[in-house]
Formats: structure tokens, C-alpha cells, sequence
């Protein structure tokens, strides 16, 4: 009987020490504010509707609607704001206050503006933002990045990148080109690229439908802490 026993304490320990990482996970945000119709999907592939205040964690890809937004804050002070038919997942995400730390999102579709916090302060290398043929890295800034799936009346299908304060650097996947992309200016990759057109350049002008915002965008330096950018 004893070692009955020991045996089941041993088993019962075992399966403590599989399942700790995913009972003591670390949340990775917390939702600000949303509006309209907003799911978030967990890395199990389970989906729920947004709630005020909900905590989102590393793996969940937060999904917006037609006239839906949402602003997450995430552990490390930055901010994330997505509009309207967005798909973007926090991939992988680690906040310890250690030189690992790490944001790595993915952009599957619509557009998300992004401002740094601490992360950015002292690893910005261990931040990126990746679409299907490029990758965004930063070094301290607010950004917005575009994934454009079809050509529509206010804009070509590909990715966009836009500044408001800071530097990102744009590569594409494929060729390794890139590009960076300071204050005010907005990187552009053609998903079809015309004749003679290059596969990644700076636009003469900032997109519209980048120059229009959101009902949240108030919010973002209000809870978004403020560090110094990186030059």
C-alpha cells in the first residue's frame, strides 16, 4: 500500500509540473476598451467575445468586425490598437523584466497601431511584427501597420507601414529587401507589383485610409508609457 502510495504522489507531481506552465502563465494584456463585435481565440483554437478588462495571454489572436475596435495594453506599458476587420495574433509574448523579453505578432489582415513600452527600452530587437511577405522591426516608436488582402478604392492590396513618432525597419520575407521608415513616412509592398514598380518603396503620400484613425486612438498615449525613442 505504501508504495501505492508513493507512486500516486509521484504521478500526481508529474502532472503538476506538465500543466504549471499553462495554470501560472503570465498574462500577456489586458483589454482597455472595444467596441462592435470582437473575438479573441486562444492558441487551443477555443473562442470567446471580448469582455472589459479580460486579460488576453501569448497565442490569443484577437479578431475585429465591421465598425469594431479594440485597445489592449499590454504588461510591459506599450499599446495595441486594432481596427476595424483585423486579425492579428500576439504569437509570442514574454514579459519578465529580463534581456529575453519579447513581443513577436503576427498581422494576418486589416490595420494595427502599435506604441512601445519597456520592451522597446531595453531589447527593441525582440520586437516584431510579421504579415505573410514582410517583417516590421522597431526601435522605439508608434507605428501602424496595413495588411491590405484585395485592391479596393482607397488602397492597393500589400503592406503598409507608417510612422507617427520613432523608426521601424521594413524586410520582405522573400528578397530580404528593406527599408527604413522614419517619422511621417509610410512604407509601401505591393502585393502585385506593376511593371517597373519596385517591391518595397516610401510613398509621396501618407494612404487615407491610414490618415483616418479610430474612436480609440485618444486613448492610446493616455495609457501607453512614455519612453524615450530611439534614433
Amino acid at each position: 500500500m505504501r508504495a501505492r502510495s508513493i507512486v500516486a504522489r509521484f504521478a500526481a507531481l508529474l502532472l503538476l509540473t506538465w500543466f504549471a506552465p499553462a495554470l501560472f502563465a503570465a498574462d500577456a494584456g489586458t483589454i482597455q476598451a472595444f467596441s462592435g463585435n470582437v473575438t479573441i481565440t486562444s492558441a487551443d483554437r477555443v473562442s470567446r467575445k471580448a469582455v472589459a478588462k479580460e486579460k488576453i495571454q501569448s497565442g490569443d489572436t484577437v479578431t475585429t468586425e465591421v465598425k469594431s475596435e479594440i485597445l489592449i495594453k499590454m504588461a510591459d506599458d506599450s499599446s495595441v490598437a486594432l481596427r476595424p476587420n483585423t486579425q492579428f495574433q500576439f504569437t509570442d509574448y514574454k514579459f519578465e523584466k529580463k534581456p529575453t523579453d519579447s513581443s513577436f505578432a503576427t498581422l494576418l489582415r486589416g490595420t494595427a497601431r502599435m506604441v512601445t513600452g519597456l520592451i522597446a527600452r531595453r531589447s527593441p530587437s525582440n520586437i516584431r511584427v510579421s504579415t505573410v511577405t514582410a517583417t516590421i522591426g522597431i526601435r522605439g516608436t508608434d507605428f501602424e501597420v496595413a495588411v491590405i488582402t484585395e485592391d479596393r478604392a482607397d488602397a492597393r492590396a500589400g503592406v503598409y507601414d507608417y510612422v507617427h513618432d520613432g523608426v521601424t525597419n521594413i524586410r520582405l520575407v522573400q528578397t530580404g529587401q528593406n527599408l527604413d521608415v522614419k517619422k511621417e513616412q509610410t512604407a509601401f509592398a505591393p502585393d502585385k507589383p506593376k511593371p517597373g514598380e519596385e517591391a518595397l518603396y516610401i510613398l509621396k503620400e501618407r494612404p487615407i485610409f491610414l490618415q483616418q484613425g479610430g474612436g480609440l486612438d485618444a486613448l492610446i498615449q493616455s495609457i501607453t508609457i512614455q519612453i524615450p525613442m530611439f534614433r
